[in-house]
């Protein structure tokens, strides 16, 4: 089963960066920095199964499984097998004795043959950046405990990993902000880490991937939605859909799979480094929701802030359905004030607000609309209908500046309105004719009456050279 909370959008206006260098940092590292570990690898184990140190080594645990007696002859199944080899490399205790020279004696014959080979070995070992910069809990370092994060397998370990980082990163970033995000980042992955020492500290396998890391992300993004409704993907064989659920229901099948992982399936996913990240996530999550004062509530609460959107804007709607324009007014003001760049509000208040013309808020609230950026058919045509309904019913009269009034003409003549385009220049001319921008708006008539009407046109040019002569817009057509 896969279930993926898909519920934010990315907020441009604050990119996840941190996310993005992320996942660009775990790719460089595995097509370059590790680039040449299969080659590494396979030498190394190469040496080890033709040399006869594998013959040599899982023989002494062969026998030393079978307590210790050295005239057991060990069966070359056990020697050809790969689990032999891996079961011995999980077995601390004996790895321990064997580097402290307590399997294969000083005394025994094979020493000086074993110590020369198990020296080569290790040396080609080293070679293997996802072995040399690995966690490894028989021999931690403070070093490994940040490098293994941004080491992975194979590729399809590291897509995984990186999928799964872009699809909550960018949420717990935006709710966090870049540095609180990175260093919670960093600490899940260590403390993913340390949690993998402390329970294997007999362990000779190094441990490499940014799950831990990730886990810690998925700790965060659970306590910080917590109980907040979110919208989840969800595939299962055939059937896939969408819900919509508390946030802390990812925890359980996400620990049902730890724990099916850890005792149910031989793997070699590192299950406590998982567990360890989302305590460390769980616990940076409960510090930011404490001290964080920069956390994005806003960003948190979307979806409530939509639902209730929603439900005052269908309230409003019954309202004015019912005729209960007083309970409507003030349901739409409140949806304004609290989305004071909600058009679709705007124009539902301004239909309410058009039944008392002389109300200083119907006046204010014109203005803003009349006053809409957008050179697109659809804005200039709401503003054409703002204005002709504003001019139709202020009172006492319409509250128009010189200077929105030429805006609208030429906004008005560029998108064919030009009736109304013309009735404003015309008032301009006759109220203000001192105003600079009065040429504007006679050498606008002039353009788009041209090839429409050409008489309209030609007063126009003729009415522009002779009432503003010095204009620029005059010299322009005089040139022309």
């Amino acid at each position: 089963m896969i279930l993926v909370p898909i519920d934010r959008p990315i907020n441009w206006h604050n990119p996840p960066v941190i996310t993005v260098l992320l996942v660009l940092v775990n790719c460089a590292c595995f097509y370059f920095w590790q680039n040449d570990d299969d080659m590494y690898r396979e030498q190394a184990m190469t040496y080890y199964l033709d040399s006869g140190l594998a013959e040599i080594e899982l023989g002494a645990y062969y026998r030393y499984l079978n307590a210790g007696d050295a005239t057991l002859n060990v069966p070359q199944h056990f020697i050809q097998n790969p689990n032999s080899y891996r079961r011995m490399r999980n077995d601390g205790v004996f790895l321990e004795k064997l580097q402290a020279g307590e399997i294969i004696t000083r005394a025994d014959p094979l020493y000086p043959t074993w110590d020369a080979q198990r020296n080569h070995y290790a040396s080609l070992d080293n070679q293997i950046v996802a072995h040399r910069f690995a966690i490894n809990p028989a021999h931690p370092a403070l070093l490994t405990l940040f490098t293994s994060m941004f080491l992975h397998a194979d590729t399809q370990h590291l897509l995984g990993n990186m999928l799964m980082l872009l699809l909550i990163g960018y949420v717990v970033e935006t709710l966090l902000g870049h540095a609180a995000y990175l260093g919670g980042y960093l600490f899940a992955g260590v403390m993913g880490n340390v949690l993998y020492v402390v329970l294997s500290p007999h362990v000779d396998i190094p441990g490499i991937g940014a799950s831990g890391a990730i886990f810690g992300v998925l700790g965060m993004y659970v306590v910080l939605f917590w109980l907040r409704k979110i919208r989840f993907f969800i595939f299962l064989f055939v059937y896939f859909n969408y819900f919509k659920a508390p946030a802390i229901i990812m925890l359980f099948p996400m620990l049902a799979w730890q724990l099916y992982i850890e005792f149910g399936m031989h793997t070699n996913l590192n299950v406590k480094a998982h567990i360890g990240g989302l305590l460390g996530g769980t616990l940076v999550a409960l510090l930011a929701k404490r001290f964080l004062t920069s956390l994005d509530k806003a960003y948190l609460d979307h979806d409530i802030t939509q639902d209730r959107y929603q439900q005052s804007l269908l309230e409003g709607q019954k309202q004015l359905a019912a005729m209960n324009i007083k309970a409507a007014r003030r349901i739409f003001s409140e949806l304004l004030r609290d989305h004071p760049q909600d058009l679709a509000v705007k124009l539902q208040l301004f239909n309410i607000l058009k039944l008392t013309p002389d109300s200083p808020d119907f006046h204010q609230l014109a203005q803003q609309l009349l006053n809409l950026h957008g050179a697109d058919r659809r804005t200039v045509k709401i503003l054409h209908d703002v204005f002709v309904e504003y001019l139709v019913k202020a009172k006492p009269t319409p509250r128009l500046s010189s200077e929105l009034s030429i805006t609208l003409a030429l906004r008005f003549a560029a998108n064919d309105f030009l009736t109304d385009a013309e009735k404003l220049v015309t008032l301009l001319l006759q109220e203000n004719p001192g105003f600079a921008r009065n040429a504007e708006g006679l050498s606008a008539l002039a353009k788009y009456y041209n090839g429409k009407d050409s008489s309209k046109a030609q007063h126009y040019r003729n009415l522009l050279v002779r009432t503003y002569p010095d204009s620029i817009e005059a010299r322009h057509l005089q040139r022309a």
